[in-house]
């Protein structure tokens, strides 16, 4: 393939692969139904309190926890999501934008300490709640990194562990194992109880907090896993 060639071909992908992530998740959005929140009561208590909070959920679960995270944005969490600089973080931009996401730009692989002073920055002086995968960009999946814990520590903001199910669902062959429900399944999303980390915590007692954070956010999916698991065993 000549040079003009490959890059005509990554102009389209740049074109497409916006447009496609758009419909994809809209489509899902529009024919499936959230029928269960489990632990609304932890998000209820935080978003009452007008104070920034961190969504924490896998990587493999964006879709529909984020699509519940809006209907929090409509009673007053002003979300924000950390997008990359680099064309693949193109893709995600226009829809966060039209959702009304503060947008964080920053690498999480690149440049993490800059990444995390900007998160830092739009948590106290904005009063932004940013949605953090902590075990994005690329793994290992199930695996909360020291990076959430730290900016909980320094920004006061509670961690929220969230997860969801769907009753039919598409599973990827990526890092991840990316969720992707089939049209019209029914949803349950699940919230845990938020984690503060203390302020006087020493920096190598974080692994353990992050051994607890992940041991919430799987206890959270898991849970709601089990509903659409109940049913099948009845």
């Amino acid at each position: 393939m000549s040079k003009r060639s490959k890059s005509l071909s990554r102009s389209i992908k740049r074109t497409l692969s916006p447009w496609l992530l758009n419909s994809v998740t809209r489509l899902l959005w529009k024919t499936c139904k959230i029928e269960t929140v489990l632990g609304s009561e932890h998000a209820d208590k935080l978003v009452a309190a007008g104070k920034p909070v961190i969504p924490c959920y896998w990587h493999q679960q964006q879709i529909f926890c984020l699509w519940h995270l809006l209907s929090l944005q409509e009673r007053g969490l002003a979300l924000g999501y950390l997008i990359s600089p680099s064309s693949d973080g193109e893709v995600a931009t226009k829809l966060v934008r039209q959702c009304g996401i503060h947008i964080i730009r920053g690498s999480a692989t690149r440049g993490g300490a800059q990444v995390m002073r900007e998160i830092f920055t739009a948590i106290k002086k904005q009063q932004i709640s940013p949605i953090i995968t902590p075990d994005g960009p690329r793994g290992p999946k199930f695996e909360c990194k020291q990076g959430v814990a730290m900016l909980s520590q320094l920004s006061g903001a509670p961690m929220l562990p969230m997860g969801y199910a769907a009753s039919r669902y598409w599973q990827l062959s990526s890092w991840d194992d990316f969720i992707l429900p089939k049209p019209f399944s029914r949803i349950v999303v699940g919230y845990g109880a938020p984690m503060n980390v203390e302020k006087s915590l020493p920096v190598d007692k974080l692994e353990i907090v992050c051994e607890e954070m992940t041991d919430r956010i799987m206890q959270v999916t898991d849970q709601t896993r089990q509903h659409f698991e109940s049913e099948s065993s009845a």
